[in-house]
């Protein structure tokens, strides 16, 4: 887990090599960056949804957010049939899991951002 002056001195390092690109392929990565740049506000207001898990849909964590979503609506199906303190116990689980990346969620979208910068910039230098 990476800390905010880690995350936002790679956020540097990765502007600056922005800045050096050629005009024009500066241009496309922009073009390409405003299409794929995720926005911390929106992933925050999923994420206080912590039981449906689309806050991983949100950042194309696809396996974690169907994982989160089937452990969710497994646990609903045991509150409604009976087994209720089972269904509580997994919903109590999920959110304690799931706490950390609602308390971080500036920071996991700010590390996402990167991420996708580093492969944008890869994949203009590799032409």
């Amino acid at each position: 887990m990476l800390s905010r002056e880690q995350i936002e001195n790679q956020q540097e390092q990765l502007r600056l090599e922005i800045r050096q690109l050629p005009d024009e392929q500066r241009k496309q990565f922009y073009r390409l960056w405003e299409k794929q740049v995720k926005d911390p506000d929106s992933y925050a207001v999923l994420n206080y949804l912590l039981l449906a898990g689309l806050h991983h849909f949100y950042l194309t964590k696809w396996l974690r957010g169907s994982v989160n979503l089937l452990v969710s609506v497994f646990s609903l199906i045991l509150l409604l049939s009976g087994f209720w303190q089972w269904g509580v116990a997994l919903l109590v689980l999920v959110t304690v899991v799931e706490l950390p990346a609602l308390f971080r969620s500036e920071l996991m979208v700010l590390d996402y951002n990167n991420q996708t910068m580093r492969a944008l910039l890869k994949q203009l230098k590799s032409g």
